[in-house]
């Protein structure tokens, strides 16, 4: 069987075919391409004899349906075409999960936004549906977030936030170890060893165009400086731009 993997994330939609092997297949600017990807589906389909779609999407799910998608220009319309939706974060623990292969993880994407997805026992949770929602945990102040509340953590870091303050892309805010020295990354680590003394997972992997580009041992030092004793999960991160398009694959295979 042939599988198309699609992440639509705030900047980019990436896709990638898996038949026996992942491979990209294109990516596409995500202000640009949203408003077509019932039709640019359609002709993938046909032409590459495609057997299930898997989307990883930045939008909030519950019942089944998108009810918000805080970072995307406007919520994605499938029409007819047969998908298998998950929220992009949710299909990137999938990856991670499959690749490190740890039962219990807490697995974080920082690009646009920042997102979170949990895996407990091997699967995904999700609660009621909205489970893992990091970045809209409120973390102080009166900034408005994308999502329609305020104070959130993405109103301070990830891409979209950092360059309203400091003017600098996601390269320069990397660039010569800028990020780790900024007042929002350390923000950042308080709130993921709050999430971590929450769940006690067995480690915390990391992803995004931003998060794949992340120092271990920075990250390490930075949660850790905020961690209760005892509490020692393993970091890690995965260094690859097209996780979540292939954890989108991954959902689709499991569920056929």
């Amino acid at each position: 069987m042939k599988f198309l993997g699609v992440d639509i994330g705030g900047t980019n939609i990436d896709m990638v075919i898996y038949d026996k092997t992942f491979k990209h297949f294109a990516t596409y600017p995500t202000s640009e391409y949203i408003e077509k990807l019932n039709e640019i589906l359609k002709k993938i389909i046909k032409k590459e004899k495609i057997d299930a779609i898997g989307i990883g999407a930045a939008v909030w799910i519950k019942n089944g349906k998108i009810v918000n998608a805080p970072n995307l220009p406007s919520i994605p319309d499938f029409g007819d075409v047969p998908i298998i939706l998950d929220n992009d974060a949710n299909c990137f623990a999938l990856f991670a999960y499959k690749t490190f292969a740890f039962e219990n993880l807490l697995a974080i994407t920082i690009g646009t936004g920042i997102g979170s997805g949990i895996i407990i026992n091997g699967k995904i949770y999700r609660g009621n549906g909205l489970a893992g929602e990091m970045g809209h945990l409120f973390v102080g102040g009166n900034k408005k977030c994308g999502c329609g509340g305020i104070g959130h953590l993405e109103c301070y870091f990830g891409g979209k936030a950092m360059k309203e303050k400091y003017g600098k892309e996601a390269k320069e805010l990397l660039k010569d170890d800028f990020i780790y020295s900024t007042e929002e990354f350390n923000l950042f680590c308080r709130v993921v060893s709050n999430a971590v003394a929450l769940i006690s997972p067995l480690a915390v992997v990391f992803g995004g165009r931003i998060g794949m580009n992340l120092n271990e041992e920075r990250l390490k030092e930075g949660i850790y400086a905020y961690l209760p004793p005892l509490f020692d999960p393993e970091i890690k991160v995965v260094k690859d731009s097209l996780a979540v398009a292939k954890g989108a694959c991954l959902m689709a295979m499991s569920k056929l």
